[in-house]
């Protein structure tokens, strides 16, 4: 009986440890708690497995060889940890410490579990759970709310900011358009598909969603000018994506953050700003002015914000409307520099560009980290809970899982 109950509990052990990684990927366009409790409970049952003698550790040593970059994710953690040590605000480097605790789980729980991980079937579970959300938020849409244009940007989607929202659709489009072979359903649905996410992320009208769409369309066009050798099909397809771009610019808030950057630029006379675009530059020049002075180190973990917050009273009146939103940096690089100095924003940079590396240099890989660079640069997206979560996983899946048959077909056009 007790043989039996050990062997059972064996199997659901590894049944977890092997999908635990397909369970996260459906739940992470849904509600933050539930990736909480997917994580949680994978990173449990994986130890469980680990007690019973279910892995080969020279498996694992021989997937740390070749995936060895990925720790810097662990000791981007030890920093913000060591950030702690010099903050005053001891409690908000505690929250950002918390947050953060991805950084410590999934590279190593990509590592350990290689070997049973399915990659198509974890990216499939992605797209579901992505499809899911959507279905979800355009019934409250219906049900509950007029479904205008004017309302879209500030709460479309039920679970997420627009700006993280936006991006794991900007990652679904990527798969799309550069995994086209792995992703097995019929051709004219994978461009419906495309289509019918750059119009969501148009309705979103998160600025930095339509920008990654726009640089994603522009590496399609380079890959299918280079590796398309018809030519009639290649020109409708790099039609089909310049028309889209274009449409895709007449966003109303993507025009207005073109009039407010000209404007930002060549304005002599100092602005009051409310508009996003001008609230980030005056954000990013207190940002730069506070990294001058602690370029190594930083302020400390839990102090960023409140560095921010002192530099912004400086100019009380021009930026009040900064202050009593109590922004950060609005950049994930600037506001790692400011909470831990220079090492924050160059791990995460090494990080991303090890991403090329280990691919090769692939479109997909180059599509994976424009999403993550346009979106860094534009918001402080490790700062939320969903950065976090979003960030690791796809940086560990995609570093450690290099190898997989997933990423390894060959696109026909």
């Amino acid at each position: 009986m007790i043989n039996s109950f050990t062997l059972a509990f064996k199997s659901l052990c590894k049944w977890i440890a092997k999908y635990g990684s397909a369970i996260f990927a459906f739940v992470l366009p849904l509600h933050m708690l539930l990736t909480s409790y997917a994580l949680s409970i994978w990173f449990l049952f994986t130890l469980f497995f680990l007690f019973f003698g279910g892995y080969s550790w020279s498996n694992f040593i021989l997937t740390l060889r070749t995936s060895k970059i990925v720790l810097l994710s662990i000791v981007f953690y030890l920093l913000l940890s060591f950030g702690l040590l010099y903050s005053d605000n001891y409690l908000s480097g505690i929250s950002k410490i918390t947050i953060s605790i991805p950084f410590l789980i999934t590279p190593l729980l990509f590592l350990v579990n290689k070997k049973l991980i399915n990659i198509s079937i974890t990216f499939r579970a992605f797209l579901f759970g992505l499809l899911f959300s959507v279905i979800l938020s355009l019934l409250n849409r219906f049900f509950y709310d007029d479904l205008t244009l004017n309302v879209f940007y500030e709460d479309f989607s039920i679970f997420h900011h627009s700006s993280y929202f936006a991006m794991m659709i900007n990652i679904a489009i990527a798969l799309f358009l550069f995994q086209f072979e792995s992703v097995s359903i019929p051709k004219w649905l994978k461009i419906f598909v495309v289509l019918l996410c750059a119009f969501l992320v148009f309705l979103i009208s998160s600025k930095s969603g339509i920008l990654v769409v726009i640089m994603l369309f522009v590496a399609k066009s380079i890959h299918v000018i280079k590796s398309s050798s018809r030519i009639v099909p290649k020109l409708m397809i790099v039609f089909s994506i310049i028309l889209s771009s274009v449409l895709l610019f007449q966003n109303n808030r993507v025009q207005k953050m073109i009039v407010n950057l000209d404007y930002i630029v060549f304005s002599e006379v100092p602005l009051y700003p409310t508009e996003s675009t001008a609230i980030r530059w005056k954000i990013w020049e207190k940002s730069v002015n506070l990294i001058a002075d602690s370029f190594v180190l930083g302020y400390g973990t839990g102090d960023a914000n409140d560095k921010l917050m002192e530099a912004y009273n400086k100019d009380a009146y021009l930026l009040r409307h900064i202050i009593k939103r109590k922004y950060n940096a609005h950049n994930t690089f600037f506001q790692l520099w400011i909470m831990i100095g220079i090492s924050g924003p160059l791990l995460i940079l090494i990080l991303l560009f090890s991403i090329l590396k280990k691919h090769q240099y692939s479109y997909f890989s180059i599509g994976m980290v424009l999403t993550f660079l346009i979106n860094f640069s534009l918001e402080s997206m490790l700062e939320r809970h969903a950065g976090v979560m979003i960030f690791t996983f796809f940086i560990s899946l995609i570093i450690v899982c290099k190898d997989s048959p997933f990423f390894l077909n060959k696109q026909i056009h």
